[in-house]
């Protein structure tokens, strides 16, 4: 027995992500060596530095992403998708 299939249309927004992963570790890193250089002049409190700069760095990793996003959202395209269900 062969059945109709059952077609539907919607309109779906097509837009490009940013991945916030990889943006929190590249500001983490970034971060990390920036205090490690900041750290050269008084070596005492270099870990504190990198444990403040690796978090300062990710958290701006972030909101680089979540700006990326806000621009990506606003010039998504909006299409017809035809979904099939056999």
């Amino acid at each position: 027995m062969s059945q109709t299939p059952i077609v539907s249309n919607a309109e779906v927004n097509i837009r490009r992500a940013p991945k916030y992963l990889h943006f929190a570790l590249t500001g983490f890193v970034f971060g990390i060596l920036v205090a490690l250089v900041f750290g050269l002049s008084s070596p005492a409190i270099v870990g504190l530095l990198i444990v403040f700069g690796g978090i300062a760095g990710g958290g701006t990793g972030i909101i680089l992403a979540l700006v990326f996003d806000a621009i990506y959202r606003s010039r998504g395209k909006k299409l017809m998708a035809t979904k099939v269900n056999e």
